[in-house]
């Protein structure tokens, strides 16, 4: 693993104990790493209409369920969005209107982009402003939101172009995680290409894989003496459901099981310095924490890990402190290739580590509102100062102080000794 200089104007410095916007920063410590993690990335640009609607049914049946006869409503239908059916199933669904308003295809924004000479000129586009941030630590992380492919049938919302991924190691980006909802997007054939362009590319990939046993094969990044394992976890998948779950002999990506997660934890635990998890989990377009998540990210750092990295609400929630582990509920969304009123701004992760602690955690407030998540940057002024007082807020009710020093937000957590 190479080290990338610091950039200036994108990080701290430390000066008489004050930090201070600079060049970048000294190593205060031997066997010091700082780790940039980033949230959700996608750059299909796609904006689809559904491909079919369900028309729930009020027909009372009796169903046996688990052996068990239980009266269920009918199971809704689907009915293929094609122009002769569309009177008729806005008549079944009850509206005079086929789609919603607030539909996701309707209120999407759409970017103004500049022509693009080059396929790499595109796919690079998003990263120019943002650049500088990701390589101004020894290891950057985010969420890969789509299959790259240029074969695969797409089935779901994103499939992006394969020159994308040598654009995230253009970016600086070292290991991405590709287990979430949208792995299936391009079926098997995109999961499979997409593994293929992040290797050639150069660029690590968690969470998926050929196999179940492949797809629980942590990364492994060792930069100036200290060991990090990256794993990655899903939820849910998109359309094709568990199906999608990796099997002994079938692809697929890891599910948010907690009985394999422990002993990943504990396979890759005395490897190593360091554990990151990424899981794609909870609750899109929400700020709020569910007490279960909470649950169960406390159960997997009392396993062994040291930090969690979420994602997928696409929005940015609070960060908590725990058992000397620290929990990005949501890192929220980085890049994305269309963008909503109801996301916005979010933040970017600085972690620095050494080989037996989180040392500090930085919050570097990036610009996603409007056009702006086409490509996004480091802010400063009002709109930083809203984004660090949403994340505080939000820390606070997770137990965990969040303090604002200029355009930064500082974490230091709590130093435990753990014995997992």
């Amino acid at each position: 693993m190479i080290s990338r200089p610091g950039v200036l104007g994108c990080l701290l410095s430390f000066v008489g104990g004050v930090l201070l916007w600079g060049g970048a920063p000294p190593a205060l410590h031997a066997q010091e790493v700082v780790l940039v993690a980033a949230g959700d990335i996608e750059w299909s640009r796609m904006v689809r209409e559904p491909v079919a609607y369900s028309v729930p049914g009020t027909t009372e049946v009796e169903m046996e369920v688990r052996g068990v006869g239980e009266t269920r409503s009918w199971i809704t239908v689907p009915h293929l969005n094609l122009p002769e059916n569309r009177e008729e199933i806005a008549r079944r669904r009850g509206t005079t209107e086929l789609d919603s308003p607030n539909a996701h295809h309707l209120v999407s924004i759409e970017y103004d982009l500049p022509a693009f000479s080059t396929v790499e000129e595109e796919m690079r586009y998003p990263f120019e402003r943002i650049r500088e941030v990701i390589q101004g630590g020894d290891i950057a992380f985010a969420n890969l939101e789509m299959p790259l492919s240029a074969r695969a049938r797409p089935t779901g919302a994103f499939v992006g172009d394969p020159a994308f991924a040598p654009a995230l190691e253009w970016a600086g980006f070292d290991v991405v995680s590709f287990a979430n909802n949208h792995s299936f997007d391009g079926e098997e054939v995109g999961l499979l290409d997409t593994m293929e362009h992040l290797e050639r590319a150069g660029v690590g990939w968690i969470g998926a894989g050929r196999n179940l046993e492949d797809a629980r094969r942590p990364h492994i990044i060792e930069q100036d003496g200290v060991r990090i394992a990256f794993l990655g976890y899903a939820r849910s998948i998109n359309w094709i459901g568990t199906r999608g779950f990796a099997q002994p002999n079938r692809s697929g990506v890891m599910p948010m099981d907690p009985l394999l997660i422990r002993e990943d934890i504990r396979r890759v635990r005395d490897q190593v310095d360091l554990v990151a998890l990424s899981f794609h989990w909870a609750v899109e377009n929400s700020v709020d924490t569910h007490s279960e998540a909470r649950e169960f990210a406390y159960e997997m750092i009392d396993a062994g890990a040291d930090m969690i990295l979420g994602h997928h609400p696409h929005v940015p929630r609070g960060v908590e402190v725990y058992n000397g582990g620290v929990i990005f509920y949501s890192l929220g969304n980085l890049i994305f290739g269309h963008n909503h009123t109801y996301w916005g701004d979010g933040y970017a992760a600085r972690l620095t580590l050494t080989p037996d602690e989180i040392r500090q955690v930085e919050l570097i407030p990036i610009a996603g509102e409007g056009q702006d998540m086409a490509q996004p940057y480091a802010l400063e002024g009002e709109r930083a100062q809203r984004v660090l007082e949403l994340v505080q807020e939000l820390s606070e009710d997770l137990d965990t102080q969040m303090d604002i020093v200029g355009d930064m937000g500082v974490i230091r957590p709590a130093v435990v000794d753990r014995d997992p």
